[in-house]
């Protein structure tokens, strides 16, 4: 059932496209039409009453933790930390969502652990120097020990993670 939800997601997404005009609209609109009707027939519903009917328990995944970054500038790139004084400080949240899950934090750099700060009361920090030029950092979060400082640990392994830019650029310290 859910793959025939996804395949309607896919029908409703390729009219949406063809509808932003993406060259000769009438094969393009052909095409999407007929992927839409086959998507409909084989479910017995619109893809539009798929899309309605999806709820996020439908898709079969619940995070045991939560994680959220402050302090940073989100952007496309990822969240982005202008140091202050010399330093930025990477601040996040890692709240466990079932009883009995213990949150570990990791800092990745290019696939090796560089710091795995430790949660307390849900929330972790780590401190980073003023980089001579901006320093990308995979931060996330897991409900398992995947290793310590030095390991290698892919950043897919981690059950929640974000793009951390750490810039070069220092930002004015706050006025008090």
């Amino acid at each position: 059932m859910v793959y025939k939800k996804l395949v309607g997601l896919l029908a409703v997404s390729s009219l949406l496209l063809a509808a932003c005009g993406s060259g000769d609209e009438s094969e393009t609109e052909t095409d999407t039409t007929e992927e839409a009707s086959s998507g409909s027939e084989n479910s017995g519903e619109s893809a539009l009453e798929i899309i309605d009917s999806i709820e996020s328990d439908d898709l079969n995944y619940t995070s045991t933790i939560e994680l959220e970054l402050s302090g940073a500038t989100w952007t496309e790139d990822g969240y982005v930390y202008n140091p202050v004084s010399g330093e930025a400080v990477i601040t996040g949240t890692a709240v466990a969502t079932e009883e009995g899950v213990t949150p570990y934090a990791y800092i990745i750099q290019d696939g090796q652990v560089v710091a795995k700060p430790e949660v307390t009361e849900g929330e972790f920090t780590y401190p980073v120097s003023t980089p001579a030029e901006d320093t990308t950092y995979q931060v996330g979060v897991s409900d398992e020990d995947l290793g310590a400082v030095g390991d290698e640990v892919n950043a897919e392994d981690l059950i929640r993670h974000e793009t951390v830019i750490v810039s070069a650029t220092e930002a004015e310290p706050a006025a008090e």
